[in-house]
């Protein structure tokens, strides 16, 4: 009876959970809007503002989140976040890591009908929106990569022809696609709006998050400390990134069997399992559950087959590391 009251509050609170994200995101246009203008209109004043007041101008589940989880992973959120390019506030991801979680596990638990699936498919949605978010990232950063050395050259030709360093900047963000024209022209705004050129080249580094940026970005502030020629300078780490690239593709070409025999060797026990636990025989695993009992944790009993297929799921993990090790090479 406790169990089921139990379950009756999550559904409550997954649904009211729910019903909120979906409030946020009809409103997050206009209140980003507002934010944004706020802020650029008064720059002075809101760098005045103390830490207090600015926590007051949060929302309550922005309040209650930086609370719990700390104002320092809230920002490491955000900064995921931007270089995703997801345009959604920390606030506004956790919840929806949450409803997610919370509908699965109502779909595990009434669907299949056992408490552990419905764990199991709870874990599995809370993490589906941080392997999204680190797969876009990793994308968008490759893209970045490639389109710089053609960035590069673009620079050094509008440097030849007589533009500033800027101008040059605003030139490559026109004539490029996104991901490099959408962070250069963000950079100009920040410019614009009182920042100094290399505040902006290094939030910029720290937006990207690529090697290859952060030789762009010292490059060139050794030239504006030491003196020289900044087109030949520019050119020379346009070589260098693109014989980076050329030398990281070969390397992808001679690791590719490796690569794949990982992924393989990685995840065929967990299909195996998966397809037998889910749609062949389940009482095939049945005796990992049952005695004898290990240990007890609280009403929990954990068995030894328990404590062995934990032990046999950290080997596949060390097994997959360490051939990831073997094939990664840095250049």
């Amino acid at each position: 009876m406790r169990f089921e009251i139990f379950i009756g509050l999550f559904f409550v609170a997954a649904v009211a959970v729910l019903f909120y994200g979906v409030y946020l995101l009809m409103t997050r246009r206009s209140a980003l809007l507002a934010q944004r203008v706020q802020t650029y209109a008064s720059i002075e004043e809101e760098a005045a503002l103390s830490t207090d007041t600015e926590s007051k101008r949060l929302s309550a589940i922005s309040r209650i989140f930086n609370l719990f989880l700390g104002r320092n992973y809230l920002q490491r959120v955000e900064e995921n976040l931007a270089r995703a390019d997801v345009p959604m506030r920390p606030s506004e991801y956790i919840l929806l890591r949450l409803v997610l979680a919370a509908v699965f596990f109502i779909v595990g638990f009434y669907g299949v009908g056992q408490l552990r699936s419905g764990l199991v498919l709870a874990i599995v949605g809370y993490i589906l929106p941080a392997l999204f978010v680190r797969s876009h990232e990793k994308r968008r950063r490759e893209k970045f990569v490639r389109q710089l050395a053609d960035a590069l050259m673009l620079l050094t030709n509008s440097l030849r022809s007589g533009y500033s360093f800027l101008k040059g900047l605003e030139l490559v963000a026109k004539e490029m696609e996104d991901p490099i024209s959408k962070e250069l022209n963000r950079m100009q705004r920040e410019v614009s709006l009182g920042a100094t050129v290399e505040e902006s080249l290094m939030n910029l580094g720290r937006r990207v998050s690529s090697q290859d940026m952060d030789i762009v970005i010292s490059a060139f502030l050794v030239q504006k400390d030491v003196g020289g020629n900044l087109t030949e300078v520019m050119e020379k780490v346009a070589e260098t990134i693109r014989e980076r690239l050329r030398i990281q593709g070969d390397i992808r070409v001679l690791t590719a069997q490796g690569r794949f025999s990982g992924m393989v060797v990685g995840l065929m026990p967990v299909v195996c399992f998966a397809a037998i636990f889910f749609f062949s025989s389940r009482e095939y695993f049945e005796p990992l559950w049952g005695p004898p009992v290990a240990m007890h944790m609280g009403s929990f009993d954990v068995t030894f087959g328990m404590l062995a297929l934990v032990v046999a799921v950290m080997l596949q993990l060390t097994g997959f590391y360490v051939i990831n090790k073997i094939i990664s090479i840095k250049v």
